[in-house]
């Protein structure tokens, strides 16, 4: 991890950015506070802790209210995904 102050980064921003685009972290410092600079990748996800969570908990609470879908016994899992788009689920 790379470190640089808020100036340094102002002054060099497309130097530090390349950087950051070959994977190396970058951590910018302001007076109290710091800041991590990182590449975003295919699988990261932009949400919060909280809004992932609370995805969790609804999904739970559809799912013991028996709100979900379910592969048929013997259905692959191409046939269950065809099935839920020919009946608009997806």
């Amino acid at each position: 991890m790379l470190a640089v102050s808020s100036r340094e980064f102002r002054t060099n921003q497309r130097h530090y950015l390349d950087q950051v685009a070959q994977g190396i972290e970058l951590l910018i410092t302001r007076k109290k506070d710091a800041f991590k600079l990182s590449r975003v990748e295919k699988d990261d996800t932009l949400m919060s802790k909280e809004e992932f969570y609370a995805k969790i908990e609804r999904a739970k609470e559809h799912a013991q209210q028996g709100l979900g879908y379910a592969m048929k016994p013997g259905e692959s899992l191409a046939d269950f995904l065809q099935r839920m788009r020919a009946e608009g689920h997806v």
